[in-house]
This record gives C-alpha cells, sequence and structure tokens, in this order.
C-alpha cells in the first residue's frame, strides 16, 4: 500500500502562517518542515489532499507529489 504526500516549497513567511494555523488546531493533521534544496524556501509535507490544495490556492508555492509506502 501507498500513500501521496504533498510537497508544498513555499517562502518563509507563508511557512510560518501554515504552522501557525496548524499549532492553534486550524489544520488537524501530521506535518513535516523541512529546509528545500532552492535557495530561500521552506518545504511543508502533509497527508492532506484537500488541505494541501487550500495552502496552494491561498499562497501559490510550488509542489510535488511523493508516493511512499505505508
Amino acid at each position: 500500500m501507498t500513500k501521496r504526500l504533498f510537497q508544498l516549497g513555499m517562502e518563509p513567511q507563508y511557512a510560518a502562517h501554515v504552522l501557525l494555523l496548524w499549532n492553534e488546531g486550524e489544520y488537524p493533521c501530521d506535518v513535516r518542515v523541512r529546509r528545500a534544496k532552492t535557495e530561500g524556501l521552506i518545504v511543508i509535507e502533509i497527508e492532506d489532499l484537500e488541505l494541501a490544495n487550500k495552502i496552494v490556492n491561498a499562497t501559490r508555492c510550488k509542489v510535488a507529489v511523493k508516493e511512499v509506502k505505508a
């Protein structure tokens, strides 16, 4: 079985806002944060497609979809 992991590459101020909303309980999912290989970008990884779409529409960030074994 595989699951999809959405990798959202965004500028630090957008990542900070997403993490703030997650911390306040607005986004009830697991979130992973790391630095991107592209300088100046932060990657937020989530599994929820609906939430990923919501964040992409708000931030116009870059998206990569990664298939991982569950």
